[in-house]
């Protein structure tokens, strides 16, 4: 009796240990959108991690616009210059992670456009992010701290055909994989790493990328979550949709938004060839102007490390459209003057309409 009793602990022991390890996926953010008003986003999940609209608590030009959901309730419509930002928290850094959401544009944003990045390190990448990818469509990716690992990413025909669609990036430390309305878009991404948070700024931002360069999404993005792990919906089979030949699987730290590289060639999904290049990347000595007064900033242009001289670097924003060209150590001393409190855009003349570009914000 005491041997079979034993047996019976112990297998109440392994059934118990079994279960813990392979509990249900937590949603540790749930960010719907049906206020309707007003400049807060709040968690539904109850674990309080509240977003709010734009750069403060008042209304100010950061501010996304409250629109019509896709279930009856309402969105925020974003137009590439603003966003709702959740402060940072070690809650919303797990070692698996998904994140879900419902998005709506008609035609691709172009490629690097957030729809959720958590943190920021320069204009490389976030800690994990749900974006436009390398080709304007959709994909998902996590950075260890020598590398990122990308989803295949979803062609922008299929998403960005002015429909609501659902789509569901997830990590679960075998695979880095895209769903859309169900469907799992090519077969994943082989990684089994450690997320690396604390590297740069590590809030969440929704709809757009903050850190040297605004990446910044124009469209609507309704009922946002973040999990612990792939959520349910994605463990079941289910139909398979063909990824996007030719964007990158892994890229090295250092060779993420820029596209700028000098030869170096990152892994691919698909047939083998590399991703978009030639993009430049402009960092800038300052975030802010003040209105009504002479500033001057100092942007700095690059080409993967080597500094490009020659380049004709613009400043645009309501009332001011400044430029200066880079001397010979790749820097251009721009003289601005704004009149009213806003964003302000700078970017390399030329460049094509995929490339990031630099914001300061005058105020």
């Amino acid at each position: 009796m005491r041997k079979e009793a034993a047996c019976i602990a112990l297998l109440g022991v392994l059934w118990f240990g079994a279960s813990s390890a392979h509990a249900a996926p937590a949603v540790l953010a749930d960010w719907r959108f049906d206020e309707g008003a007003g400049q807060a986003a709040a968690d539904a999940s109850g674990r309080g991690n509240h977003g709010r609209l734009g750069a403060s608590t008042g209304i100010d030009s950061a501010d996304p616009a409250w629109s019509a959901g896709h279930d009856g309730g309402s969105a925020l419509t974003f137009t590439g210059a603003d966003y709702v930002r959740v402060a940072d928290t070690p809650a919303l850094e797990p070692g698996h992670v998904a994140v879900d959401a419902w998005v709506r544009r008609a035609g691709s944003p172009g490629a690097f456009r957030y729809v959720l990045s958590k943190g920021s390190l320069g204009c490389d990448r976030s800690a994990y992010g749900l974006y436009s990818g390398w080709a304007g469509g959709m994909a998902f990716y996590v950075s260890s701290a020598t590398s990122y690992f990308i989803s295949p990413e979803v062609s922008a025909a299929t998403v960005w055909d002015g429909n609501w669609h659902h789509v569901i990036g997830s990590y679960d430390g075998d695979r880095v994989r895209l769903w859309i309305d169900g469907a799992n878009v090519g077969s994943g991404t082989a990684a089994n790493i450690a997320i690396a948070y604390g590297a740069g700024s590590n809030g969440i931002y929704i709809g757009i990328y903050r850190g040297s360069c605004d990446l910044g999404f124009a469209g609507v993005i309704d009922d946002v979550k973040v999990w612990d792990d792939a959520p349910p919906q994605t463990t079941v089979p289910g139909p398979v949709v063909p990824a996007v030949p030719g964007t990158p699987a892994q890229v090295a730290v250092g060779g993420g938004h820029s596209a700028a590289d000098d030869g170096a060639k990152p892994s691919t999904n698909g047939s083998g060839t590399t991703a978009p290049r030639g993009c430049l990347r402009v960092s800038l000595s300052r975030r802010t102007v003040p209105i009504k007064r002479r500033a001057v900033v100092i942007a700095t242009v690059r080409r993967a490390t080597k500094r490009v001289a020659g380049a004709s670097v613009v400043v645009h924003g309501e009332e001011v459209n400044a430029f200066a060209r880079t001397n010979r150590k790749g820097t251009a001393r721009i003289v601005v003057r704004a009149r009213k409190r806003g964003r302000l855009t700078v970017r390399v003349r030329g460049e094509k309409a995929g490339c990031p570009s630099s914001t300061v914000r005058a105020r």
